[in-house]
């Protein structure tokens, strides 16, 4: 299996921004793990959704989509537990 492009939503790249440069580093190496396999960090399949996984990275979760016909992962949102289940 070949890498897999990430894709960042609006939403997700603004919320990284504004984290501190540690949180960004740690986000930075999850991305670069899961562009070679989306399921090799500790990850947990969302309930009721085919396609939708989360990351927990201390008090925040990043939650993606894998589509492995087009060798996408979407980076949906990344936000404090607390909000990142809302819609």
């Amino acid at each position: 299996m070949g890498m897999y492009r990430i894709i960042f939503s609006r939403r997700a790249a603004k919320f990284i921004d504004a984290l501190n440069k540690g949180l960004k580093n740690k986000i930075k190496e999850i991305m670069e793990t899961l562009q070679k396999n989306p399921f090799a960090y500790p990850y947990r399949k969302i309930r009721g959704e085919p396609n939708l996984y989360r990351i927990r990275v201390g008090k925040y979760r990043i939650l993606y989509e894998v589509n492995k016909v087009e060798g996408r992962i979407i980076i949906i949102k990344v936000d404090k537990r607390s909000r990142i289940y809302r819609r």
